[in-house]
């Protein structure tokens, strides 16, 4: 029988404004690591876009059907953002602990820093910056077209981002790695690092585990 180094798992949460590129190193993150990283897929009131897939981009359900869920209390942390609801299911995140799996998330700030708290030992949160404001306008500009009213609530919540990172900056362990994007694929190999060394810390290491490598046999010396 294979020996292997068994843990528990790592909620990946990546932050940052819209145009930070943070759904391009999830995909990518997720195309890598197949088998040890998955999507957690959260919870929608909002309709599909035209390339998201029902079941694996979103779990896309009525704004009534949101409403009853979170009533249920099944929602380990839930927003409102541009008018629709999102929601990120607690069984997701304790089943992906307790079974050794690696979960990556988008979300905000806010969830990331209740991620933290709940879950302390298990979730990394990587802030993904992008160089400058106008580099930041012109992604997002570069998209689609966009209506006025959705670009000024979109620089309204980038702007309560930075401000939340802000605040942490004399807060240690909140937020555990700050990353520039300013050049993608050098951005993402920072990303893909970040990940590759947390999942083989020490102290995630389940003891047992560590013990069967530690095994010495002196016999006939």
């Amino acid at each position: 029988m294979e020996r292997r180094l068994t843990r528990k798992g790592i909620l990946f949460v990546l932050i940052g404004p819209s145009g930070s590129g943070k759904s391009t190193f999830c995909a990518r993150l997720v195309k890598e690591f197949r088998k040890e990283l998955h999507y957690s897929i959260s919870v929608t009131s909002r309709a599909p876009r035209a390339n998201e897939v029902p079941g694996k981009s979103y779990h896309f359900v009525s704004r009534e059907e949101f409403l009853a869920i979170r009533e249920r209390g099944e929602f380990f942390e839930w927003e409102e953002t541009h008018g629709n609801l999102y929601g990120t299911l607690r069984a997701n995140l304790e089943n992906g602990i307790a079974m050794g799996h690696d979960l990556l998330f988008q979300i905000d700030i806010r969830g990331a820093l209740s991620m933290k708290r709940a879950y302390p030992d298990n979730t990394v949160a990587i802030f993904i910056l992008p160089p400058s404001f106008d580099a930041l306008k012109d992604r997002v500009l570069g998209r689609s077209s966009i209506e006025p009213e959705e670009l000024r609530r979109r620089f309204a919540t980038a702007r309560q981002e930075y401000d939340a990172l802000l605040e942490l900056r004399n807060d240690p362990g909140k937020i555990d790695y700050l990353v520039l994007n300013n050049e993608l694929e050098e951005t993402y190999d920072n990303v893909r690092s970040i990940v590759v060394a947390e999942r083989s810390k020490y102290l995630r290491i389940e003891p047992q585990a560590v013990s069967q490598f530690c095994e010495v046999n002196d016999d006939g010396v």
